[in-house]
Parts: structure tokens; C-alpha cells; sequence
């Protein structure tokens, strides 16, 4: 009776267990989810016909080429939920720089070279202070001196030196070179001190025998260094001493050859362009013809030792040819600068 019993007993539990296995899901049917009884939540609803992708292959797929070998990461959700889709990032909006406004500057124009050619030489010799009845044409006042100088400032004239005039610069519109010849001390007592005021150039022609024998009206070499050094006197050679009237300067004499011309003449400039390049420590640029007087046996000595020459003729010069032979105004009481230079 008692294995009647045992046996009707396994009998049914072998009946619940096949009736069990026939109506349970097969987790491995495509398209299924374990049930919730069985410890997992179902996925969230999704609209109709919506198809909810995950992350895990379907069966009969391998994995994704990238997921292989790596190692699944716990996520912190629940399995089977999709994660709530991550904010990007707010990024400032940085409206965009507008690029100043670059002002346009119009081109300057290139200042033009000058092509002026002009120059105005002026002559002095001796100064004298007070009475112009004392004057005679070689000689000025400082009272006509200045007004000359003045009168120069006020119409935008420009002094220069010979130095300046060959440098290869262009003229300024309004050029003038001031020269004083025969080297009179006075150049220094009194026309000296005004070109300082004035800021004016000047060059001065010296005799220079006279400053050797020290005579005393003309110039010492101290004066000459000082007025050298201050940058606005320049000297030149008015030969060392030809300036006497037979024969007038450095013209030949009568029957003279001319080897024997040569060895006279060119020995004494020599000799006064040595003297005062070694008393004032500057080479000697100028020469100013004795008397006015040129000579043609001469031309090419001159035009070799010297940049700037000139006589004593009347007029403007041009210096478009060159700076030798130039002519210059003779300026006294009676025959000011304004008489004629133009405004």
C-alpha cells in the first residue's frame, strides 16, 4: 500500500514538471524578454511600431568589431534599460569679432628732387662799424651787414658752405653762398659774431702771407681755428701772395713760358693750401680769383686742387656745368642784397 502511494507520487510530480517545461518561454526565441517574474523589469513602452534598439547583439549576430575583447562595463543601470541620453554640453555662442576698420592713408608723395641750379654768391671784403660815408666799394657796414643777413632770413634763403655745395645734395631752391675775401681781421671782430646770431655760412678767402707776417689787420690763425670749429666759416685761398696789380693776380707775364708760369704760380697755392690745412685742420675746397682775374694756363691746376672757384664777374651763377669760374654779386652800402636777389 505504502509503494502504491510513492509511486502515485512521483507520478505526479513527473506530470507537473513536463507541463511546467511545455509552457514556459524560451529566453532564446528572437524577440523575447525574460519576464519580469523572473527578476529583471521590463523595458520601457515604446511608441507603436517604434523599434527599441540596445546595445546587446541579437541572437545569431556577433558582436560589434569594436566591442570584441573588451570587457562589459557596469553602467550602473539596470539591464535591459536603455540610459537616459546624456545633455551636450552648453557652449558659449561667441558672436563673431568684427574686424576694425583699418583708415585708409592716402600714399605721400616722395619729395621731388630739386632741380634748381641757381646760386647766388655773395662778395665781401672789409667791415667796418658806423658812418657808411667811410665805406668804399670793397668795404660794408655791420649795420648793412646785418640788414643784408636779415633780410636773407626773411626770404627763406639758404647759406652754404663749399663743402655743401659739392656733396653731391641737391640746391635749395633759394641758395647763397656768403664769401669774404683778403682775410681782414674785422671778418672775425664783426662780421663773425653776426653770422652766429644768424646762423649763417660763410667762406673767406685768405691772403695768406699777411696772416704769416701777422698784419695787423687781417686775420691770425687762432681766429681762423675758432671760427673753423664753430661750423659755419669755411677758408680758402686767395693765393699766398699774389695779389699784386703787375701782373694782375695769377695772369702770365709777358713772354713769360710757361714752365716758368707754372713754377711760379702753382708753387705759392701750393704753399697757401698747405699753410692753411695745417693751421686749421681742414682741406681747402675754395679758391677766389686775385682781382677777379683768371688765366687759362691755370685751369687745370685750379680744377684739380680746388671744387669751387670764382671771379668777380656780376651775376647769378648755374651750376648745372660745374662750380668752377662762377660769378658773384659785390655787395656794399650801395648795392644791398635786395637790389639783387629775388624775393
Amino acid at each position: 500500500m505504502r509503494s502504491k502511494y510513492i509511486a502515485f507520487l512521483l507520478a505526479g510530480m513527473l506530470t507537473l514538471s513536463l507541463l511546467t517545461a511545455c509552457h514556459a518561454p524560451d529566453p532564446t526565441v528572437s524577440g523575447t524578454e525574460p519576464s519580469a517574474s523572473q527578476g529583471e523589469q521590463e523595458p520601457a513602452p515604446g511608441k507603436t511600431g517604434e523599434i527599441i534598439q540596445t546595445d546587446a547583439p541579437q541572437q545569431g549576430q556577433l558582436p560589434d568589431a569594436s566591442q570584441q575583447g573588451q570587457l562589459p562595463q557596469d553602467s550602473g543601470e539596470a539591464p535591459g534599460k536603455e540610459p537616459p541620453a546624456q545633455e551636450e554640453p552648453t557652449q558659449e555662442v561667441i558672436p563673431p569679432q568684427e574686424k576694425p576698420v583699418e583708415e585708409e592713408i592716402p600714399p605721400q608723395e616722395k619729395p621731388r628732387p630739386s632741380s634748381n641750379h641757381t646760386l647766388y654768391i655773395l662778395m665781401y671784403h672789409h667791415v667796418i662799424d658806423g658812418d657808411e660815408s667811410r665805406c668804399n666799394d670793397w668795404t660794408t657796414t655791420t649795420q648793412r651787414l646785418r640788414e643784408d643777413l636779415q633780410w636773407l632770413k626773411d626770404h627763406g634763403y639758404t647759406t652754404l658752405l663749399p663743402s655743401e655745395l659739392t656733396s653731391g645734395a641737391a640746391l635749395p631752391e633759394k641758395a647763397v653762398l656768403i664769401t669774404f675775401d683778403d682775410g681782414y681781421a674785422s671778418n672775425y671782430q664783426l662780421a663773425f659774431p653776426l653770422l652766429q646770431e644768424f646762423q649763417a655760412k660763410a667762406v673767406i678767402s685768405m691772403i695768406v702771407r699777411r696772416t704769416v707776417d701777422g698784419k695787423p689787420d687781417f686775420l691770425t690763425w687762432d681766429m681762423c681755428r675758432e671760427m673753423t670749429d664753430s661750423g659755419l666759416v669755411e677758408f680758402g685761398s686767395h693765393t699766398y701772395d699774389f695779389h699784386g696789380n703787375d701782373p694782375r693776380g695769377i695772369q702770365r707775364m709777358s713772354g713769360e713760358s710757361r714752365k716758368a708760369y707754372e713754377e711760379r704760380i702753382f708753387s705759392d697755392i701750393n704753399e697757401s693750401i698747405q699753410l692753411i690745412e695745417e693751421n686749421v685742420g681742414r682741406p681747402v675746397r675754395f679758391f677766389a680769383y686775385p682781382h677777379g682775374q683768371t688765366e687759362p694756363w691755370a685751369n687745370d691746376f685750379l680744377r684739380e686742387h680746388f671744387d669751387v672757384t670764382v671771379t668777380t664777374q656780376h651775376g647769378a651763377a648755374d651750376t648745372s656745368d660745374g662750380f668752377y669760374d662762377l660769378p658773384r654779386y659785390n655787395i656794399n652800402p650801395k648795392q644791398p642784397v635786395s637790389k639783387y636777389l629775388p624775393d
